[in-house]
């Protein structure tokens, strides 16, 4: 079997394609950091935020289901609570909410 070479334009260029960062567009949310527990309990106990049992049931009236996971996070310089929910059928939603009103900024 005959063995084919690798223009090293193409190589270079496949390279270039392969360790290139990801473009971020102007309007892309800051990246989400998500908190720890201790975190999370003096953001709570300060006010900050809302409590998470409250966090879970707005996220429940938007992606009805049962909650797998909820996590308080910073987004940018905003707190915001990111809730898994799956529904009945299966399907999985990631809800995300402001961490203080709990209005929903995000559905997926």
């Amino acid at each position: 079997m005959a063995m084919m070479l690798l223009d090293p334009n193409v190589a270079i260029l496949a390279f270039v394609i392969a360790t290139a960062s990801p473009v971020e567009t102007v309007d892309s949310p800051p990246p989400i950091s998500c908190l720890s527990a201790q975190e999370t309990r003096e953001a709570v106990s300060d006010g900050k935020v809302m409590q998470p049992a409250t966090a879970s049931r707005h996220a429940r009236e938007a992606a009805p289901g049962e909650v797998l996971r909820i996590r308080l996070c910073r987004q940018g310089d905003e707190f915001v609570y990111v809730v898994t929910t799956m529904k009945r059928d299966g399907r999985v939603a990631r809800v995300t909410l402001d961490g203080a009103s709990g209005k929903v900024a995000d559905i997926r």
